[in-house]
């Protein structure tokens, strides 16, 4: 009678084991980018362009979609100012986000916005000025720091989750906006992380910088060494745009994510370019196969690109959003489940 009890049990335990190497319990959250609220790029804080209801609506959604974070940037235009009542409705935006029980991903710059071949000259130059040595301290001392401490003052740090200091840091050095290349970013991750660390509130918050993961992503042999470009980052963010759903990289990002002890962020994922079809099926695949391959990967958090995009008409970007034309899309509803699984 034991052994028969014992050979049972021996089942019931390598059945349970079998179960758990073939079917992981997903440690993955899948969250959304937002990144300017509608069709506001550069301005979307300004009272000209601010709308409070919008807002709530974004953070309303992220919140029925089971997800704890929205990404959202900052100074993604050429034109940087605290102007027009800016400060007061980034604070708003937070008090709105907590109201709601989400918290920011706070993206400062967009690199995609250097584009020296359209930008005017002054523009060009201003934005240069950004990534030199002494231009970066100015705009940490004059702008970043000033608006970190508005937000510790309002007793809102807690509703910024992390930082990005430059959306897709790697634009800047492929077209070449940083002189000195990836040892200039190094030294604007470095400087910035040191800087947001002083803000007593702040010195806890994770500081990353942004890049890119595709076929051609070149990046440095000793991206990830202490000595390399990464090395100040908190947490690597790495962004994908392929419609099979496929990491690059992915065994490498890995290897160095748990070598470091750092963890791995999809800051943005989406269908490729090559994939240009506005198609709910093609869309719906396209993020259950990001879910597997970035829990397979060990990323903690995967980031959708891009929430909502409520412009009418023919719109080629609204093929990423999870809702456009006025409806939510299938995907929506699929990361809604996941996340409440």
């Amino acid at each position: 009678m034991n052994w028969i009890r014992l050979f049972f049990i021996m089942m019931m335990i390598s059945v349970t084991v079998s179960a758990q190497v073939a079917h992981p319990q997903s440690l993955l959250e899948i969250a959304f980018n937002q990144a300017w609220f509608k069709n506001s790029y550069g301005h979307q804080y300004l009272d000209s362009s601010y709308d409070s209801v919008e807002v709530e609506r974004m953070f309303k959604l992220t919140h029925e979609a089971g997800s704890r974070e929205l990404r959202l940037w900052f100074f993604e235009s050429t034109q940087f100012s605290l102007k027009n009542n800016y400060v007061k409705n980034v604070l708003k935006t937070l008090k709105i986000a907590r109201e709601n029980q989400v918290r920011v991903y706070m993206t400062i710059f967009d690199a995609q916005a250097y584009q020296p071949e359209v930008m005017g000259q002054v523009n060009r130059i201003r934005f240069e000025r950004l990534f030199t040595e002494a231009g970066s301290r100015e705009f940490l001392k004059d702008v970043i720091l000033p608006l970190l401490n508005e937000i510790q003052k309002e007793g809102l740090t807690e509703q910024i989750s992390k930082i990005d200091i430059v959306n897709e840091g790697d634009v800047l050095i492929d077209r070449s906006a940083i002189k000195d290349g990836w040892g200039g970013l190094k030294r604007m991750l470095c400087q910035w992380k040191a800087a947001v660390s002083t803000i007593p509130q702040f010195s806890k918050t994770p500081v990353t910088v942004s890049l890119r993961l595709d076929p051609y992503a070149s990046f440095p042999p000793d991206l990830f060494e202490d000595q390399g470009t990464m090395a100040c980052a908190d947490f690597y963010d790495f962004h994908s745009y392929h419609t099979a759903g496929i990491i690059e990289q992915c065994d490498r990002l890995s290897v160095y994510s748990k070598r470091h002890k750092k963890p791995l962020v999809l800051g943005e994922f989406g269908q490729g370019y090559d994939a240009p079809q506005f198609d709910d099926e093609l869309q719906l695949k396209n993020v259950k196969a990001y879910a597997e391959h970035a829990n397979a990967c060990g990323f903690s958090q995967a980031f959708a690109w891009r929430l909502s995009d409520v412009r009418d008409g023919h719109n080629p970007d609204a093929r990423f959003s999870f809702e456009a034309y006025g409806k939510l899309r299938p995907a929506y509803f699929f990361i809604r489940d996941f996340n409440q699984r």
